[in-house]
């Protein structure tokens, strides 16, 4: 044991000797270039002992009285800040020798050795949470697991984040321009979809979350399948989380619509099964050329795991930008489990900040999916398929809505009155007068107006919704009108 501590001491003594070694370097140069202090990279959280921070203090503050520092200047000042002042840092610091050390290559070293400790703290915090228990439970290893991947994206500069916290106007200007040079021929993101294109103008832009809420029955999840199925179609980077329902039901729906078989037929295909297990195989080799495109199922899904598989998808497919859609958001653990402390609207609101955050540092695009609350339908008074009108979704049901249209880029709701219809009332008080129109409104947008409504006719059979115009002029090829 005693061997074990020798060993553990040497270790970090070495490691404190090569922290100063790096930070005397940034000291070195403040002493013998002050201007440097007005550099904006140069920071006191840079350096990692409170004894080097007293010195950068010291050595500011004779920058700003405008005294030249000198040995004698500099271990005064020193004394002032630090009772237990260390004369082998201030001789180590105003060592005049040598000048003129690129400053850039300082803080990069720098950067690299505040980089190792914040991963050395990360495994240590691992190592002890494995060490202090007999058996690790579930949110031990979600610990864990989260330690060491912030661990290893810490250690590889190049999984950092390329947003800036803090930039001149020239470096700003510099990033605009470079998004600006892609609009060269036009809008940059599209969702291909005429729903989402009519109301929602810029598209799925990367480090933003989009919204599309509605109450059980309404249509939302088919809405999200089709937008689903068109990133597919357009190959564009796709993710698609499916925490509510299964991956066979899933798949089972996809391939309704795409197959255009229906979707009873697909679940109980009786004499005709080799004939659709033929087209689901033709179809699942296009589906597999795919390398694009990304599915999971799993119910017990946290933003730390989804962050770990955005990661991973950049970095099999080499594309930064994805879309990442998910059904149901509210299922996300972080949704569902909150910090000590926290109420349920406070917890609600630190997870959807910290999807906020996520978009923006993996430069990814989010549509999350929400359930609304049915107030609305409890007030009674459904006669008649005008009383139908009252039952129109509206911001305030969504639940949490503060929070989540505080963050949002825009919020779609979708609302079928032939659903409602089926509820409330008798069956020859709407077959003949209702079509299955599903209507898909913008409640909530950046930069545009709300209150815009797209329609289609919802075909449940297929999990398909064609734009109505279509539908009038050729009812025959569902096909050849989605591809219009």
């Amino acid at each position: 044991m005693m061997e074990n501590n020798k060993e553990d001491k040497t270790t970090i003594q070495k490691r404190l000797e090569t922290d100063f070694f790096a930070e005397r370097r940034l000291l070195r140069a403040l002493y013998n270039n002050p201007e440097y202090f007005d550099d904006e990279r140069v920071d006191e959280d840079l350096l990692s002992s409170q004894s080097t921070k007293n010195i950068y203090k010291a050595l500011y503050n004779l920058n700003q009285k405008k005294i030249k520092p000198t040995r004698d200047a500099l271990l005064q000042e020193y004394s002032v800040i630090d009772l237990d002042a260390n004369t082998y840092i201030v001789d180590a610091v105003s060592d005049d020798s040598v000048k003129n050390e690129d400053l850039t290559d300082i803080i990069d070293q720098l950067a690299d050795f505040k980089r190792r400790r914040e991963v050395v703290s990360k495994l240590k915090s691992a190592i002890k949470t494995i060490e202090s228990t007999a058996r690790v439970t579930e949110e031990q290893y979600e610990k864990i697991d989260e330690d060491i991947c912030e661990a290893s994206s810490k250690l590889n500069p190049k999984q950092e984040t390329d947003i800036q916290d803090a930039m001149t106007t020239s470096q700003w200007f510099g990033n605009y321009m470079q998004e600006y040079r892609k609009r060269q021929n036009g809008k940059t993101y599209w969702f291909r979809n005429y729903i989402f294109d009519s109301l929602v103008d810029d598209g799925p832009q990367p480090g933003e979350i989009g919204i599309i809420a509605s109450a059980s029955g309404s249509g939302k999840s088919t809405v999200c399948l089709d937008q689903v199925n068109k990133f597919i179609e357009m190959h564009v980077p796709c993710a698609y989380y499916s925490l509510e329902m299964s991956g066979v039901a899933t798949m089972d729906r996809l391939l309704a619509k795409r197959l255009h078989i229906p979707y009873k037929k697909i679940k109980n295909p009786g004499e005709e099964y080799e004939e659709i297990l033929q087209q689901i195989e033709s179809e699942r080799k296009l589906l597999e050329d795919n390398p694009l495109f990304r599915f999971c199922e799993s119910g017990d899904v946290s933003l730390h795991k989804i962050e770990k598989d955005i990661k991973k998808f950049q970095k099999e497919t080499g594309c930064k930008y994805w879309v990442v859609v998910i059904d149901l958001l509210s299922m996300v653990k972080d949704f569902v489990k909150f910090t000590a402390g926290a109420n349920f609207a406070q917890g609600i609101e630190i997870a959807v900040n910290a999807l906020s955050a996520l978009a923006k540092k993996l430069g990814v695009h989010f549509i999350g999916v929400l359930q609304m609350n049915r107030n609305n339908e409890s007030q009674g008074g459904i006669h008649s398929i005008d009383d139908l009108d009252k039952l129109r979704p509206n911001r305030a049901q969504i639940k949490n809505a503060s929070a989540f249209l505080e963050r949002a880029r825009y919020v779609l709701t979708t609302f079928r009155k032939y659903q409602y219809a089926k509820l409330y009332l008798k069956k020859e008080e709407y077959e003949d007068e209702l079509d299955d129109i599903i209507e898909v409104s913008i409640v909530k947008l950046n930069n545009g107006d709300v209150g815009e409504t797209v329609t289609g006719i919802f075909d449940g059979e297929y999990f398909d919704i064609l734009p109505i115009e279509i539908e009038k002029t050729d009812a025959e090829n569902q096909d050849e009108a989605f591809a219009s």
